[in-house]
């Protein structure tokens, strides 16, 4: 039984890699935050990867579905003091988790088949944990999800029927309001954050 499953598994996927039109797609990108941060918290993106499926041919256009999670976040940790502080530990550590589903239309460029440029909308869901510590009076600890409508612009290279390289540029408008903590005392917030994000990686078709 177990190699008859091992059989048809090997053969499905024979057939998904050999299949002439490659409707899925795999990819991993960089994701740089461009950002223009005027808050407090300042992240660097880690990585950023995705899934897509071309549902519909037109001709000229690839109508599709996707879904990206990306990864930010960033960390500080060193000891400081002075006259009457000594040895103080400051402490800051902030993520960012992006999911993002959207839909996208690929085209394509007569007389230039290796080039697919892309634009995408959709909506992105950002889960935020936050907590800074300066080591004396103050500290804040907070978590929250949030979102907002995202827009992705892009443009892929093929450099084979398999492998491409692709550039993206993703707008995000997200929604923040909810509650934190510092030093014991909760405050609201209610703000509307403008993230940019410029993606380089690499992707796979199957």
């Amino acid at each position: 039984m177990k190699r008859s499953l091992l059989v048809m598994f090997l053969v499905m996927f024979t057939y998904c890699v050999s299949a002439q039109n490659k409707k899925w797609s795999v990819e991993a990108n960089y994701p740089a935050n461009v950002s223009k941060n005027d808050g407090d918290v300042e992240l660097n993106g880690i990585i950023d990867l995705g899934i897509k499926y071309r549902f519909m041919d037109l001709g000229a256009v690839q109508l599709g579905a996707g879904l990206n999670t990306a990864l930010l976040r960033n960390e500080d940790n060193f000891i400081y003091g002075g006259p009457g502080f000594e040895n103080r530990e400051f402490n800051y550590e902030a993520k960012q988790i992006l999911v993002q589903p959207k839909l996208f239309a690929e085209l394509a460029i007569p007389g230039l088949a290796r080039l697919k440029p892309q634009i995408a909308l959709g909506y992105t869901v950002a889960v935020d944990d936050y907590y800074y510590n300066d080591g004396g009076n103050v500290e804040a600890d907070y978590s929250n999800t949030n979102g907002g409508l995202n827009l992705n612009l892009g443009i892929s290279y093929d450099l084979s029927s398999r492998f491409f390289i692709q550039v993206q540029y993703d707008y995000l408008n997200v929604h923040k309001k909810g509650e934190e903590t510092r030093n014991d005392q909760t405050y609201s917030y209610d703000i509307k954050e403008k993230i940019g994000l410029l993606k380089v990686g690499v992707g796979f078709r199957f």
